[in-house]
């Protein structure tokens, strides 16, 4: 039988701040074009989306800032679902060995999920640190 897994959640509360001068900003858009560049970012879709509609430079910030919360939202959801369900699965009997390979893959496979959560939640973060520059 699997050992009972216990969630443990972070939370990264980071505390919005402008940019203090144009170049602070600058260094943002660069890191932003920069990301936006990589195959399949969800940046770069944002960015491709909103050339195509002629957004201003602000508009496309708010579109990134919106896309951004929504997938932070999605993933949010997606955790609170995954944990509601955690206690009520149960383990399968099996060969001996086989239980302890697969708590193995699952814990990596969980760990993973937890790491995209931060990440994708710090990209939120920036994102809305760099739309409130923008005010």
């Amino acid at each position: 039988m699997l050992p009972r897994m216990q969630a443990i959640t972070t939370v990264w509360l980071v505390k919005p701040e402008a940019p203090q001068d144009a170049e602070g900003v600058a260094v943002m858009r660069r890191a932003i074009e920069q990301d936006g560049a990589r195959e399949g970012s969800l940046v770069g879709e944002c960015l491709e989306a909103a050339r195509a509609r002629g957004l201003s430079g602000e508009e496309t910030y708010v579109f990134l800032a919106y896309q951004a919360l929504l997938r932070l939202e999605e993933t949010h959801q997606r955790h609170i679902y995954l944990s509601d369900i955690a206690p009520f699965l149960k383990s399968v009997p099996s060969r001996p060995g086989v239980t302890a390979r697969i708590a193995v893959q699952v814990e990596r496979l969980v760990r993973s999920a937890v790491d995209l959560a931060l990440r994708t939640e710090r990209a939120a973060a920036q994102f809305t640190r760099i739309s409130l520059g923008r005010g």
